[in-house]
């Protein structure tokens, strides 16, 4: 039973802390009720949004980083950076020497490499 009592306490705290954040004790019920079905429904909008477009945006950025770390051409978006594959291939393998590290997308050749620096 004590639980309970403390569950409820803590419940009513949360309450008061939310109402006096936004200022909602100085409203009348009727406006609360708009206020929170405003929240709720921006809230969800985010939610929903957040999971049907987060995941391939985050597909999207590992590819991109896929390409800037490796140099593979296979991996970027398509359209968006094939026609800057070459010179991105070209300038890293000016940079690491030779045409194998970057340029050829061996990660632990890269690795290597950057060692050596």
């Amino acid at each position: 039973m004590p639980y309970i009592s403390s569950l409820f306490r803590w419940l009513q705290r949360k309450r008061y802390q939310y109402e006096v954040t936004f200022s909602l004790y100085m409203l009348t019920p009727t406006e609360k009720i708009i206020f929170n079905s405003f929240l709720f429904l921006f809230l969800s909008m985010i939610i929903v949004a957040a999971s049907l477009y987060l995941p391939e945006h985050i597909s999207s950025i590992m590819r991109r980083v896929c390409f800037y770390w490796g140099g593979d051409e296979t991996a970027t978006v398509k359209g968006g950076l094939s026609g800057m594959g070459s010179s991105i291939s070209e300038a890293a393998s000016s940079v690491f020497g030779g045409g194998s590290g970057a340029a050829s997308g061996d990660p632990g050749d890269v690795l290597q490499r950057l060692g050596e620096l």
